[in-house]
């Protein structure tokens, strides 16, 4: 085959396939850069007819509103690392994974929908159990992805070991928590809430574990 006849021949299954994985990160990339600018659009100004009025405003939206929107930014930026780190170890396309990823990015763009009921609905049972699902079928089926990818052996074999169990621990920490929080909600939804801390309390309590113990 000369040079030429290689130039325009057509693209291998395999360069075809990294192109696919390439356009599916950046695809997810942009939808989950718009989920989060989402979140800012519809949020209240403080209101008031003097500058005193407008700073007790202020400091309520700080507390409520605000809070749910700094809440919702930080879940949607975990799991946007996961994912990115996810497929920085992914291969190749294979079976399923377009439409699991689908899957992912449907549930990241209902979080800020869930997010206003949230904000408006907080001290209810309805704004907290409806938020705490939606973060939960976020994990769900970001976890559903990673059991695709492993089971297919998408994963690169120069992976780290401890790559699939490592982020499926990732992805259970919050799912966990926002899950028994469901439950929780029906007897008190600020109890439900707190529960929502969990990984951030877990994960200083081992990472100050492990450093006591280098000590």
């Amino acid at each position: 085959m000369t040079a030429a006849t290689r130039d325009s021949a057509p693209p291998s299954e395999t360069e075809g396939t990294d192109r696919g994985l390439e356009r599916l990160v950046f695809f997810s990339d942009a939808v989950i850069a718009i989920a989060m600018t989402l979140l800012a659009i519809e949020l209240p100004l403080p209101e008031g007819d003097d500058d005193t009025a407008r700073w007790r405003s202020l400091g309520e939206l700080l507390t409520g509103e605000y809070l749910s929107f700094l809440l919702s930014f930080v879940v949607i930026g975990a799991f946007w690392w996961v994912h990115h780190r996810l497929f920085q170890r992914v291969a190749r396309m294979g079976p399923w994974i377009a439409w699991l990823n689908l899957l992912f990015l449907f549930t990241i763009v209902v979080l800020p929908l869930a997010t206003r009921l949230h904000r408006e609905e907080g001290a209810e049972q309805v704004g907290v159990v409806a938020y705490a699902t939606v973060v939960v079928a976020v994990g769900v089926s970001l976890l559903l992805l990673l059991w695709q990818l492993h089971r297919a052996g998408l994963l690169r074999p120069d992976s780290p070991p401890g790559t699939v169990t490592g982020t499926a621990r990732a992805i259970a920490a919050p799912v966990f928590a926002f899950a028994i929080s469901i439950p929780i909600a029906f007897v008190s939804t600020t109890a439900a809430q707190y529960t929502w801390l969990l990984p951030v309390v877990v994960l200083v309590v081992v990472r100050g574990y492990h450093r006591w113990r280098r000590v």
